[in-house]
């Protein structure tokens, strides 16, 4: 429950700053997809917006290597650049739309995540942006992901991180003004079919 409460309450942080309203939530309710993957909706109907966001468990990713996920969140918005509602950053992906769009757009991100293109140009425009945005020191990186720690990342460093997550590894929380039931069903139809294997053949490619 104090996964829940917190991963709630981060995501409920991100609505305060474009809502008056975020005091409405609901409390949580979390379940699980049959393929292991954490799902945790809390909904307000008096929010503008729905919301979710995906983060990864980072228990489960202990010995990952210093700025790896901000290295693939960068290889992720190069494959999300046409879509300006979902970005990738800190522990996952961030999306925030009106609710009619909620279903597309999640479908949207889950394609992402599940078959990211991680060839070599992907990596080196992504990495460029990265150090780029590093220098400039326009956004509160985390002390890990600096200079050195990006720089010494490759590709298959990359690819290797990348393939190791898996659903049971995740969770997706989902906010704001969008019914309980219509979460459920936007989530599983996103995210119900995501296994490993499906990463595996997009790497392949």
């Amino acid at each position: 429950m104090n996964t829940i409460k917190t991963l709630s309450l981060s995501l409920f942080s991100v609505i305060l700053t474009t809502s008056i309203y975020a005091q409405t939530f609901k409390e949580p309710v979390s379940f699980k997809l049959k393929n292991g993957m954490n799902i945790i909706v809390s909904e307000s109907n008096r929010s503008p917006k729905a919301y979710a966001s995906f983060t990864l468990d980072n228990k489960a990713f202990s010995n990952k290597k210093d700025g790896i996920v901000e290295m693939l969140n960068a290889v992720l918005n190069e494959n999300a650049t046409k879509n300006s509602v979902l970005n990738f950053r800190d522990n996952g992906g961030k999306l925030a739309v009106p609710a009619i769009d909620f279903d597309k757009e999640l479908t949207n991100m889950a394609s992402i995540l599940q078959n990211a293109n991680i060839d070599q140009q992907t990596f080196n425009t992504a990495k460029a942006k990265l150090l780029t945005s590093i220098k400039l020191q326009d956004y509160d990186y985390d002390q890990t992901v600096n200079e050195t720690s990006i720089g010494n990342l490759t590709l298959n460093d990359v690819k290797e991180f990348y393939n190791e997550i898996s659903p049971e590894k995740t969770y997706l929380t989902i906010a704001g003004n969008i019914e309980l039931d219509a979460a459920k069903i936007a989530a599983k139809k996103a995210f119900a079919t995501w296994n490993n294997h499906k990463q595996n053949h997009a790497l392949a490619k």
